[in-house]
């Protein structure tokens, strides 16, 4: 048996782990199922709205945390059943695709079954990210976001690169049930890992929950708690951080596929291919990064990593002369490529460095939400506005939107206070 309370190692092994899970449907269905149905001729805003709406679940884990919260199963760890559980909705969820056997023609059932997906996958996040906050010390944040950072990179690549291929090749169906394997075993792995020592396996299994586990916090407390945490100063700012960065995610997550297949000519394989190297470099700089937050702070850490994406975007829309050049675009996307994980272990750092222990799951699950929807809403914004701007034009507004980014991370400020214990 593994005790994740016990071991800095197993917990930045499961966290990566973890991660590494969520990034499979991502990969599959975010990053190759874009570029393939602009390869087949699907326009920019029926893919964007494809997009808006398989995002949308990860809004709703706003309400996930205050259930894993409220609802608990102490004996098998305070987030483990909830994390079984959905890596195993997940799984099944991902084989479902079979059932899809012309996406062109079925897409919106493949986007039903798509946001269930996403679904599955954001109560295995919100449960993961609670789990960490439960069980890692707090000089060990960077490094653990970090690890998931780099795990969910992992994921994504890997599953872009091989999904890129698969699709052109063998269908979505046999595509889908590899991905659903490979998500399988995560789950029986995760099955012989427990939270703290003398907890279950299984529920059936002998164990208790350890004696320093406090009992679940009524709806009363969760709420009361959360309005004062919110409001407060440092949340909100904290809260407009992880939205802007969100949009900025989700309008360039549109963006550059479809740019990089109906602009600059590239092949579905061509594209997932880029990102799979891209994204395995970016991994591993996020995992050097995460102490370097832990040295340097996460505010002087964002700024510049947030600074490198402003120069990024607003080079590229004012170069359009050199997009002649395919070693050149070549170049510019694979930096977006590679500065994707490097602000997402920024912004996962941010939000995790204000959660207060009793309602962890709860109150990250609000910040992350606000990225969630600043992702949905940035697709949706990229789908309006590709029939009337250019290229240029659109990546102009991509760092205009890093731009504001910049202004909210300067507004940043020390952490809000613990909370009282609930009576």
């Amino acid at each position: 048996m593994m005790v994740l309370s016990k071991s800095p190692r197993l917990r930045f092994l499961t966290g990566a782990t973890l991660y590494f899970a969520q990034g499979i449907p991502r990969g599959l269905l975010n990053v190759a199922m874009p570029a393939w149905l602009a390869s087949q001729g699907l326009g920019a805003g029926a893919i964007a709205s494809y997009l808006a709406i398989i995002i949308l679940p990860w809004v709703f884990k706003l309400f996930w945390g205050p259930l894993m919260d409220r609802f608990q199963f102490p004996a098998m760890g305070l987030r483990r059943p909830w994390i079984l559980g959905a890596q195993f909705g997940m799984s099944i969820a991902l084989c479902s695709l079979v059932w899809v056997e012309d996406p062109m023609q079925q897409l919106g059932l493949m986007t039903a079954l798509a946001t269930l997906i996403q679904a599955f996958a954001s109560i295995q996040d919100v449960a993961t990210d609670g789990m960490a906050i439960d069980l890692v010390p707090e000089e060990e944040h960077g490094r653990i976001n970090g690890f998931m950072t780099f795990g969910k990179a992992i994921g994504w690549a890997s599953a872009a690169a091989v999904s890129g291929v698969f699709l052109t090749q063998v269908g979505l169906g046999t595509t889908a049930l590899l991905a659903g394997a490979v998500s399988l075993l995560v789950f029986f792995w995760f099955l012989f890992v427990t939270e703290r020592e003398g907890e279950r396996l299984l529920p059936w299994s002998d164990g208790e929950h350890a004696d320093d586990v406090a009992e679940p916090p009524t709806v009363k407390f969760l709420l009361g708690a959360l309005n004062q945490v919110l409001w407060s100063r440092t949340s909100v700012i904290v809260t407009l951080v992880l939205f802007f960065f969100g949009l900025m995610s989700g309008y360039g997550d549109a963006l550059m596929p479809i740019a990089a297949i109906k602009l600059f000519g590239m092949s579905t394989g061509e594209w997932s291919n880029l990102v799979a190297v891209m994204g395995l470099l970016g991994a591993f700089i996020a995992v050097c990064l995460g102490p370097l937050i832990d040295r340097f702070g996460i505010k002087k850490t964002s700024m510049i990593s947030v600074v490198l994406i402003f120069a990024h975007s607003l080079l590229l829309a004012l170069t359009e002369h050199l997009w002649v050049n395919e070693d050149y675009v070549l170049v510019m996307l694979a930096v977006w490529v590679l500065l994707d994980p490097v602000t997402m272990v920024c912004a996962i750092a941010i939000g995790m460095s204000i959660c207060t222990k009793r309602i962890s799951a709860t109150q990250f699950a609000v910040y992350m939400s606000a990225a969630n929807l600043g992702a949905s809403l940035g697709s949706k914004l990229f789908g309006e506005v590709s029939e009337h701007l250019s290229y240029s034009d659109s990546y102009l507004l991509l760092s205009l939107l890093v731009f504001f980014i910049l202004v909210v991370v300067a507004l940043y400020r020390k952490p809000v206070p613990e909370l009282p214990e609930p009576v």
